[in-house]
């Protein structure tokens, strides 16, 4: 219940009230005794009637044209929300807003019921809802941030009509969300609807600088509105329109705002060069974005033919005399001035500014490239006449040099920072006239034997370079073109030699190498052992043979090669596992026997010391230890782990060519790890091949049942075979049935899931009776859990598998589990199957049906009713749409879905009078879809 709905109830402790007042002396009339016994009457029927009974009558309420005071009081008594949504949805007359009571039309929290009636009235009368939220505006905010927002994005949609209340909001509500939406809508009114109410609103939002900062997109978006405003369409704006002016002191005002804040006008200093910034490719702080724009809109104007003393008021009178405002007008001079020296009475005025500006030039601290580009313009276009003005006022603007023993001093303490006017003076050198700089020349030299001599142009203080250095600086053109030149054993030793910056042992060497090997694989497999031999380290013969390992396994290397590799890499096995890379080269190594054994190739006469070296890695590696979070991936990646799935690929390739059972010297190693402490990496190693194992031989796997099977314990093989290995039927079917249903149920039980299915759907029932298999598994704790995701993943292989006979096969464990008489919270997941269009429609809507009636609320409610929407004419559809209606999610998506499908099948199916079809029609009024519902 909301708001409304709450107050609507509270009209019972009225009614207690009044009666009460009444049995204890309070007079009362007939007219009064009248009036009470309606209201509880009508409070009654809001209680006690459901909504299809009293859906007539609020279809009649939400088309009065005229409403009276009356009407409103029975809506005012609603106490189902299902009630108030449908009839703000549908009511149509403006009268409405003036008779509701505020509770039933304030937005709360996280819904607004009235949101779609307002809209419409919105459509026709917006100064009547702008006044109307103007005067709840606090009953408004007390509901919470959530119903303010909601408030703004309504009021949003009115267009320029919201000005004045916007203006409003954003002056009193400084909320993210408040100017968020205040922006978007400021951005949208059409240029010839904007006023200068509208500039209000947009200069209140620039001048909130945690928005600017936190939203500048939105901030560039609505500065670039105010710029184009000011004059549209390259239009001067002229007579009564002053909205040009407006804008230009409102963007001067912002400017001034933001240059405010230190950290912010530290941000203004550093960037180098003004002509470089755009607006459609704004830079990352807002103040440069200002001054830029303030810089677009005094140019635009410059070639509209305004004023520079007009089009510069704005700046000179929201700016303080500072080096930013003085930068600005620099600027701005720069860029204007092919325009103004066009004519004699602009280019007057031009210099006029121009000396005046000189006397500033000297603030700041640092120099810039658009202050240096004003000078170097003053130095070639100066009249003659105004030299002698020009340079006094530059030297006034640049100050006093300093003394000797000021120098001196500073000299002596070298490093140490230098002053800003020094650093000034020294960026502007290059192109300040002679007459300026002489006085400055003992500062400029002593500047120079320290530093050097200045650039010719200032540089930014901070450098962005999108240039990342790769393999310690050294580069892979060059030992790629040495390769192809000198051959790859030359490239190879060349590369262990080069020095690296940072060297890290090394890593950008063996990166470098990785790279080149990739390129062309099949060329670097050529000659394994002369590259290796070159490489000389571990890291980089790891490297070299890992390439070559991952080239392989994409397919890129020839059939037969890798034998060689092995053998190759092998040769250079480390002898001391603690030397660098040795590790690293250790696992490769394991790798690539693993791959060449599992693909059935040889390494030839090394292969016997091969496998004595892998029972050493595999020894010297596994120690007893439980707990480790993944051990199977632990395992695989370090070499003990590596060297023991390569042993076992070895003997199931000299099995499968024996014809034998399993060879002992894999035996061995395999009991000696069942029978010692348990190693959890190293049994999870076993598990991952169990069925590898019991193929190749299934004698011993049988003497190892104890060992290899139980179930008892999470570090047990079979427990890593359930959720990692390969499905075996035959091995499943041997599990303990009742710590398979437990593995089942457990939190990660996909893995044991989709085995269990895998043998369920395999017609020979390896695991008996599907029925029974599924109430045994619903028998366990959490098992209706394990039974629903069961049916879920089932119904989702099936939607991949897209076959015909698999889809019979899952309605066979589809019925299994309907008539093995579960918990109801058991069949949830069989919603799923909404996905499986293999399933034929009379096969699905049965057993649809037939779930539903034993658990009506489903997964995948919306699917359910979008795929009943299919059969429109059937009244299984029908009954299965209102079940989805009635028992799916009550708002949300989702919800929005289900009533959209189940809609839609109501009107195309016929109208029969069947009582499925009035049980849709029911359904759908309980979910505020009344004129679905009397549509059909």
């Amino acid at each position: 219940m909301g708001l409304a709905e709450t107050e609507a109830a509270r009209s019972w402790s009225a009614f207690y009230s009044a009666a009460s007042s009444v049995l204890h002396g309070s007079r009362s009339g007939a007219d009064e005794a009248r009036r009470q016994f309606d209201g509880v009457t009508a409070a009654m029927e809001q209680l006690f009637l459901g909504l299809p009974e009293r859906a007539d009558r609020l279809r009649e309420l939400a088309r009065l044209d005229a409403p009276v005071q009356e009407d409103a009081d029975e809506i005012a008594r609603m106490t189902d929300p299902r009630a108030g949504a449908y009839f703000f949805r549908a009511a149509v007359s403006g009268h409405w807003l003036g008779l509701l009571s505020l509770s039933r039309l304030l937005p709360e929290e996280r819904r607004w019921p009235a949101a779609p009636y307002l809209r419409r009235v919105l459509a026709d009368e917006p100064e009547r809802v702008c006044g109307w939220v103007a005067e709840n505006l606090d009953a408004i905010r007390a509901q919470g941030p959530g119903a303010l927002s909601q408030t703004v994005a309504l009021v949003s949609e009115t267009g320029i009509a919201a000005c004045g209340l916007m203006t409003t909001l954003v002056r009193a509500h400084s909320e993210r969300f408040v100017l968020l939406r205040a922006a978007l809508w400021a951005r949208d009114i059409p240029v010839s609807e904007r006023t200068g109410a509208w500039v209000i609103v947009a200069e209140s939002i620039l001048r909130t600088r945690s928005f600017t900062t936190h939203e500048s997109w939105e901030s560039e978006q609505l500065l670039g509105a105010l710029v184009a405003t000011a004059h549209p369409d390259g239009r001067l704006r002229t007579g009564q329109d002053r909205l040009g002016g407006i804008i230009r002191f409102a963007l001067a005002g912002v400017l001034a705002d933001h240059l405010d804040d230190e950290a912010t006008s530290l941000q203004a200093e550093l960037v180098n060069e003004l002509a470089k910034v755009t607006l459609e490719d704004p830079p990352q702080h807002m103040v440069v974005t200002l001054m830029r724009a303030v810089l677009d809109l005094c140019l635009a104007e410059a070639q509209l033919g305004v004023s520079l003393v007009q089009r510069l008021r704005a700046v000179h009178a929201k700016l303080p005399a500072t080096a930013h405002r003085s930068r600005l007008v620099a600027v701005h001079l720069s860029e204007c001035w092919a325009h103004d020296s066009l004519d004699t009475q602009a280019a007057a005025a031009w210099w006029q500014a121009a000396v005046e500006v000189a006397r500033y030039i000297g603030g700041g601290s640092w120099p810039s490239a658009d202050l240096a580009d004003f000078l170097a313009l003053l130095g070639t276009r100066c009249p003659q006449p105004l030299r002698a003005q020009m340079e006094a006022a530059l030297g006034e603007g640049l100050g006093a040099p300093p003394g000797a023993e000021e120098m001196s001093a500073w000299a002596g303490a070298f490093p140490g920072p230098v002053p800003d006017q020094w650093r000034i003076v020294r960026g502007l050198s290059v192109v300040l006239p002679e007459a300026v700089r002489a006085p400055w020349q003992p500062l400029l030299a002593l500047l120079e034997e320290k530093y050097g001599p200045p650039p010719g142009r200032p540089e930014p203080v901070v450098k962005i370079s999108t240039w990342v250095e790769a393999y310690g600086g050294l580069q892979l053109e060059t030992f790629a073109s040495q390769a192809q030149d000198a051959g790859m054993v030359t490239a190879v030793v060349a590369l262990a030699a080069a020095p690296v910056d940072d060297d890290d042992g090394d890593g950008d060497r063996a990166a470098l190498l990785g790279e080149l090997v990739a390129q062309d694989p099949q060329e670097w497999a050529g000659g394994p052992g002369a590259i290796a031999a070159a490489a000389a380290r571990p890291a980089l013969q790891a490297a070299y043979f890992n390439a070559l390992h991952h080239a392989s396994a994409s397919g890129l290397l020839a059939p037969g090669m890798l034998g060689s590799l092995a053998e190759a890499a092998f040769a250079v096995r480390p002898q001391d596992a603690g030397a660098p890379g040795a590790v690293r080269l250790q696992l490769v190594i394991c790798n690539l026997l693993h791959r060449t054994w599992d693909r059935g190739e040889s390494m030839g006469a090394a292969e016997a010391d091969a496998v004595v070296w892998l029972h050493g890695l595999v020894s010297g590696w596994s120690t007893p230890r439980l707990g480790t979070s993944m051990p199977l991936a632990a395992a695989t990646v370090v070499p003990g782990g590596s060297a023991l799935l390569s042993l076992i690929a070895w003997g199931l390739r000299e099995t499968v060519r024996s014809g034998q059972g399993l060879p002992e010297e894999l035996t061995a190693t395999l009991e000696g790890l069942l029978g010692a402490e348990p190693d959890d990496q190293a049994l999870a190693v076993i598990g991952f091949c169990l069925t590898q194992l019991h193929v190749c031989d299934p004698v011993w796997t049988a003497a190892h049942t104890g060992s290899l099977l139980s179930l008892d314990a999470v570090w047990r093989p079979a427990r890593v075979w359930l959720a990692h290995g390969r499905p075996d039927s035959s091995l499943l079917a041997r599990l303990d049935r009742t710590g398979l249903w437990c593995a089942m149920c457990a939190s990660d039980a996909e893995g044991p899931i989709d085995r269990a299915l895998h043998a369920l759907l395999d017609e020979a029932e390896p695991l008996g009776s599907a029925g029974e298999f599924i109430a045994g598994l619903a028998g366990c704790p959490g098992g209706d859990e394990g039974v629903s995701t069961m049916l879920s993943r089932l119904a989702t292989y099936t939607a991949r598998a897209g076959s015909g006979e698999v889809a019979g096969r899952a309605a066979v464990l589809w019925r299994a589990a309907l008539d093995a008489t579960l918990p109801g919270s058991a069949l949830r997941g069989a919603g799923h199957f909404a996905f499986a269009d293999a399933l034929d429609e009379d096969t699905w809507l049965e057993l649809t049906a037939a779930t539903l009636a034993q658990q009506p609320s489903l997964h995948d409610t919306d699917r359910i009713a979008a795929r009943a929407a299919r059969t429109p004419r059937s009244p299984t559809a029908q009954l299965i749409a209102a079940a989805a209606l009635d028992h799916g999610p009550v708002d949300g998506y989702r919800r929005t879905r289900t009533v959209h499908y189940a809609a839609a099948l109501y009107s195309q199916a016929p109208d029969n009078n069947n009582p499925e079809r009035d049980a849709l029609r029911v359904a759908l009024i309980n979910a505020a879809a009344i004129d679905d519902a009397y549509a059909g």
